[in-house]
């Protein structure tokens, strides 16, 4: 970390009482975010100070509101269910939402503190991957079963992932086009898969049992596993959506050989039939191309774009149009 993200860590933590501590920092993505150990009491935390890095991550989850209910939903989720859960921790003041003044830049930056969970970060290489695969599905058939009887409070602002959240996801990837990250052939494709999503969030009535509150990101950097424990981390993604389609958002990020096991916990405790696979499909489409998108403005990201896009074209966009299934198709 620089001098300037030490003083963003120092002004945060002060609100907290913590004035001698060792940071460590993790990574920068939606948030920054960093390990911290208290040297007074030896508590461990995780800070996250709610700059994403890039701004197609920036949303209503970055904002006051929609920090403060997702503060509630960990609470919520630890009183209601049986997961090992981060939780908040209040400031001085008794907000679980914090406030940085950064002089450097003219802005205020909003900051939250969660307990540390230890445990190691879920690979799919793990000698026990396929049972860690099962157990996954159950936590998420659990985070629905909790959503579909939770009272929502009001207000709750979070995220809303239907369709429309993705309106603006064609002018992201234009951008693509200039950049020569892909042709325009792949483009229309991906326009033509959207269209075909559109109709298929249309064509499924909302109700208790299919949406609600989702993790929204419970992929593998997100899974953090202790003596064969899993546990859910970071759900500052999380919002209102199908049940199904925060499925697929998972898989997308599982080797094809883990995606049977997933849905093989899940059903432990959620039906899934023949008739859900259009969307789980649907998530599984829009986690990949969602996330292009999203991080079009990235240098870093465009060499993964740009190898990953015609096989996802290939594969999956295709695969949906012709109405194939490809969920567990073999890579």
């Amino acid at each position: 970390m620089n001098n300037y993200n030490e003083k963003l860590i120092k002004n945060a933590l002060s609100q907290y009482g913590i004035y001698d501590y060792n940071s460590f920092f993790i990574r920068h993505n939606e948030n920054i975010t960093i390990r911290i150990i208290n040297n007074v009491d030896k508590n461990k935390y995780l800070l996250r100070i709610h700059i994403p890095i890039t701004p197609g991550l920036q949303g209503v989850q970055h904002t006051y509101e929609g920090l403060t209910a997702e503060m509630e939903l960990l609470i919520s989720l630890a009183d209601k269910t049986c997961l090992p859960l981060q939780q908040p921790i209040k400031n001085k003041n008794g907000s679980f939402v914090s406030t940085i003044i950064d002089s450097n830049n003219n802005c205020c930056p909003l900051s939250t503190l969660l307990t540390w969970k230890e445990g190691d970060v879920f690979t799919g290489e793990e000698l026990n991957s396929l049972n860690i695969a099962h157990e996954v599905g159950v936590v998420l058939a659990n985070i629905h079963n909790f959503s579909s009887n939770w009272t929502i409070p009001h207000p709750f602002i979070r995220p809303n992932y239907d369709i429309n959240k993705y309106t603006n996801l064609m002018d992201r990837l234009h951008y693509g086009i200039k950049l020569n990250l892909f042709n325009s052939e792949h483009f229309d494709i991906i326009s033509d898969t959207l269209k075909y999503i559109r109709f298929i969030f249309d064509d499924t009535p909302k109700n208790k049992n299919n949406w609600g509150i989702i993790h929204a990101d419970l992929q593998g950097g997100n899974i953090i596993v202790n003596n064969n424990i899993v546990i859910p981390i970071d759900f500052g993604f999380s919002g209102y959506g199908f049940y199904l389609f925060d499925i697929g958002l998972t898989l997308a990020s599982l080797n094809t050989n883990l995606r049977e096991r997933v849905l093989e916990g899940y059903k432990t405790l959620r039906n899934i039939d023949s008739a859900d696979e259009q969307l789980i499909s649907a998530g599984f489409i829009l986690g990949i191309i969602g996330s292009f998108g999203f991080n079009i403005n990235n240098p870093k990201s465009h060499e993964w774009i740009q190898r990953r896009m015609p096989y996802v074209i290939q594969n999956y966009c295709l695969s949906l149009l012709e109405k194939k299934s490809f969920i567990l198709a073999i890579e």
